[in-house]
């Protein structure tokens, strides 16, 4: 049987997603809709990034936003919101 596991590099590169998840969060990558594309990271307690797909995106780099972007809010303490329109009415929440 092959060993399936992350290597070290691939684990090190989504630290903050691993302890999101090792915290009891979840993130979430597919489809909020109408919005196709998304990634949403919450911690248990508190949405910490809503990021959308970028054209041509691929997954792995959304991946990679999405680590960064659980970085920044938890320096600062102010989500990541890429998905929520200010001009809008409709908000959504995880």
């Amino acid at each position: 049987m092959s060993d399936t596991r992350p290597t070290t590099s691939t684990s090190a590169a989504l630290a903050h997603i691993q302890a999101v998840i090792d915290g009891g969060g979840q993130i979430m990558v597919g489809t909020v809709a109408p919005i196709k594309g998304a990634a949403v990271a919450h911690d248990g307690k508190q949405t910490l990034a809503m990021l959308r797909r970028r054209p041509r995106e691929a997954i792995p780099d959304l991946l990679i936003r999405l680590d960064a972007a659980i970085a920044a809010a938890q320096a600062s303490g102010t989500r990541v919101d890429e998905i929520n329109i200010p001009s809008s009415d409709t908000r959504y929440e995880i």
